[in-house]
């Protein structure tokens, strides 16, 4: 089949050399998803291709519903064949989707299968990879991050989650390191429910478990006046004094489908990105977080392309010494890491900033197969730059591209977080 060949994506010979010889082979690290740790602590076997694929993939239903299908097919009552062939049946109407790339990757790297889904062969693939997954160990939760070489993942918690079994995963003979991260979210007008002595508490608790990230969730930045900024920056202190890296997702507007998020519940496929201003807001914040001395590693990952750029530089004003690329311009995310997100995350970072700064890829994924999206990643990263070379837009100099690629997809994101004293 030539679709999602070896080289896809690989449009020159540079591209190929730079991901088969170096990007291909490197390990993951995986510093922002949503992957239940219990799951990874029990070792869990899936019952069949519907809870491995389809249970909790809102990027899934969101294209089942665009395309029609009822929503008992989707997260209702229906059987798992059921929702499984309802899938199969849209995939002919989305060529070029990413949920398309994906799912078609992930029959290829983790069940081996090379056929195009669709209604037709729905169950002769459902059948094969359902055999699959009743006998083969490497299937397992523990087996999949193995067979993915995922060096380290980052779980989102909230902040008074109990990390006992995080700390049972990394005492057990798992090859993959599980740390937490600690998630304190804002709304407008948020911010007085935090009791800030507990939160500090649960801050150094976190920390005592491997924890070097906190993720802030937010539809923008808070006004420095506000109580939510107080925390905030509260949170930036802390995380300067213990040497973490502080994660800003701007942008989301949530549940904008009301009814059915009564019925769905959140996280089912009803956020959007917001069409707020975000650029200024977050200026006046870095400012803020800043005149107080707090200001350190940060990633802001943006979910509305139309001020990418103006994020992006925004900030480089605020690097200095204290680290390679302090202050990161975030992976393409969510509704932006398609094809088309993806290579622009990449222009405006090289137009911008300093590419050779990137942290890499993420998943944001519950989902124990997205490991795929790092090679999407890195295919297309690999194809940005060694496209480039062989124009003579960049250097086309082998040891320093490999060197680069290297740097971007593994050593950057190994080295950033001060997991090394963990």
């Amino acid at each position: 089949m030539n679709y999602l060949h070896d080289d896809v994506f690989l449009t020159s010979e540079t591209a190929r050399e730079l991901y088969h010889e170096t990007a291909k082979g490197l390990p993951i690290i995986d510093f922002h998803t949503h992957l239940p740790q219990g799951e990874i602590m029990g070792d869990h076997r899936f019952e069949n291709l519907w809870e491995l694929w389809l249970k909790y993939d809102h990027y899934k239903w969101r294209l089942m519903r665009g395309c029609g299908v009822d929503e008992r097919l989707i997260s209702g009552d229906g059987s798992p064949w059921e929702k499984f062939e309802a899938f199969a049946s849209v995939m002919p109407l989305a060529f070029g989707n990413p949920v398309h790339h994906w799912a078609h990757l992930e029959l290829k790297r983790v069940f081996g299968i090379d056929e195009i889904l669709n209604q037709e062969n729905a169950e002769s693939i459902w059948e094969n990879a359902n055999e699959q997954i009743s006998e083969k160990s490497e299937l397992s939760v523990k087996g999949l991050l193995k067979s993915f070489n995922v060096e380290l993942i980052c779980t989102t918690d909230m902040a008074d989650s109990d990390l006992s079994t995080h700390a049972e995963i990394n005492e057990s003979a798992i090859s993959t390191k599980v740390f937490p991260t600690f998630r304190v979210d804002f709304t407008e007008g948020s911010g007085a429910e935090y009791d800030l002595e507990e939160l500090k508490k649960q801050h150094d608790y976190f920390h005592e478990n491997g924890c070097r990230l906190s993720d802030h969730g937010m539809p923008y930045m808070p006004n420095p006046s506000s109580v939510a900024f107080g925390v905030l920056n509260h949170i930036a202190k802390w995380n300067k004094e213990k040497g973490w890296t502080m994660q800003l997702h701007l942008g989301p507007q949530r549940g904008v489908n009301e009814a059915m998020t009564a019925v769905t519940g959140r996280d089912s496929g009803f956020d959007t990105m917001g069409s707020w201003p975000q650029t200024a807001a977050l200026i006046d914040g870095l400012n803020a977080i800043q005149n107080d001395g707090n200001l350190s590693r940060t990633i802001v990952y943006n979910l509305n392309p139309n001020e990418s750029e103006s994020i992006c530089c925004a900030l480089q004003n605020f690097q200095n010494s204290e680290e390679r690329g302090l202050l990161q311009y975030g992976p393409a995310w969510w509704h932006l890491d398609h094809v088309r997100g993806i290579r622009e995350q990449m222009d405006i970072l090289t137009s911008l900033g300093a590419i050779g700064t990137s942290l890499g890829m993420l998943t944001d994924s519950r989902s124990f197969t997205s490991y795929v999206r790092h090679e999407y990643y890195r295919r297309l990263l690999c194809q940005y730059i060694g496209d480039a070379a062989e124009a003579g837009e960049m250097p086309n100099e082998p040891k320093a591209l490999h060197q680069l690629i290297a740097d971007i997809c593994y050593y950057n994101p190994k080295n950033f977080f001060n997991w090394a004293e963990v």
